[in-house]
């Protein structure tokens, strides 16, 4: 299996149970370096260069070298490690099912697909293992592995196709609660800064406020306030990678046990190496996993057209960070997981 951080456009059981991809027709003539690197943009031609030396790249099941010329139909497999793969939590919430949609509210630990040191313990394979009678999954748009909350998946491309539309066009509504450290200024405010790739930083995907970045807004509603910190809901007009946590970060309000965002980034980068985190670093942090749950979101449906929305109760993780901080979640939370429109089946 190719490692998708880009799989979002392959189906599940293919990406996952077949573990492997083919070569369209407009790429045929490419060597297999360049070709994998420009398509899955997480590794570079010299990293998935050295992936092939070692036999873990095959094309039609056969060791090949990166210069490898490619042809159409071509099968190109992925030979994963045999290796443990970090604990997850495995809470996952049914909200909606049907001919053409399936909604869940995933846990605050749970990689969506696979990637990195994940290739099992993933949201999609776990809903294949669990519910294999709905047959192939596509994902729609993404929650970062620490991010709680509402995920939409489409049953068919075309479906998918209409979904991932209305996310492109902005017509989709997206509303988050996010614990954050320190005090806003404001109950309400639009956070209106451009973001582009974080040049200094050591982690590759890390994002920044730039000058010379994409348009990014995120609307924010003050929900809650305590002495040194605050519970916000997040409304990102834009769907920019990262786009809330660095916002907050960029304002002064970086979001609790954000190990990118947060203090240090450092955290981040012994997670990814296998390192535990010290009982200081722990504390540190305050959270074991970001404080972002994805609690609403709207759109209409990819067949009647009608308006639907979903809501994803607050994770009792986040519940209990409030109920430390003399904060009732009941007030606050998102409540029964609910939704307008089809009943679920």
């Amino acid at each position: 299996m190719i490692e998708p951080d880009a799989a979002d456009r392959g189906a599940i059981r293919g990406w996952v149970r077949e573990g492997e991809t083919r070569v369209a027709v407009d790429a045929a003539g490419m060597r297999l370096d360049r070709y994998l690197a420009a398509r899955f943009t997480y590794r570079s031609r010299t990293q998935w260069g050295a992936l092939i030396r070692c036999g873990r790249i095959r094309v039609n099941q056969q060791s090949v070298k990166p210069a490898c010329v490619l042809r159409a139909g071509d099968r190109i497999g992925y030979v994963p490690l045999q290796r443990a793969e970090p604990p997850i939590d495995r809470r996952i919430a049914l909200l909606y099912v049907d001919e053409a949609v399936v909604v869940v509210a995933k846990s605050g630990n749970l990689p969506l697909h696979p990637s990195g040191r994940y290739f099992r313990h993933t949201l999609l394979h776990l809903l294949l293992d669990t519910h294999p009678e709905w047959g192939r999954l596509h994902v729609v748009h993404r929650l970062d592995r620490e991010t709680s909350g509402v995920v939409v998946f489409g049953r068919s491309r075309d479906d998918t196709a209409r979904l991932a539309s209305q996310f492109r066009s902005r017509r989709v509504r997206k509303e988050y609660l996010a614990i954050v450290e320190g005090r806003p200024e404001s109950e309400r405010f639009v956070i209106d800064l451009p973001l582009g790739s974080a040049r200094d930083s050591q982690i590759r995907k890390a994002v920044a406020v730039r000058e010379d970045g994409v348009t990014a807004r995120t609307m924010i509603h003050v929900r809650h306030r305590g002495q040194d910190w605050a519970l916000v809901e997040a409304v990102p007009e834009t769907g920019r990678l990262h786009q809330i946590r660095v916002h907050l970060r960029a304002v002064g309000l970086p979001i609790l046990g954000d190990k990118v965002y947060g203090q240090s980034e450092r955290f981040f980068l012994k997670f990814v190496a296998g390192e535990a985190l010290t009982a200081q670093e722990r504390c540190r942090l305050g959270l074991a996993r970001q404080a972002l749950h994805a609690y609403r979101l709207a759109l209409r449906h990819p067949r009647s057209g009608q308006p639907i929305a979903w809501r994803a109760p607050l994770p009792e993780d986040l519940a209990a960070a409030l109920r430390e901080r003399g904060c009732d979640p009941a007030l606050w939370a998102a409540g029964e997981a609910s939704q307008r429109g089809p009943q679920a089946s």
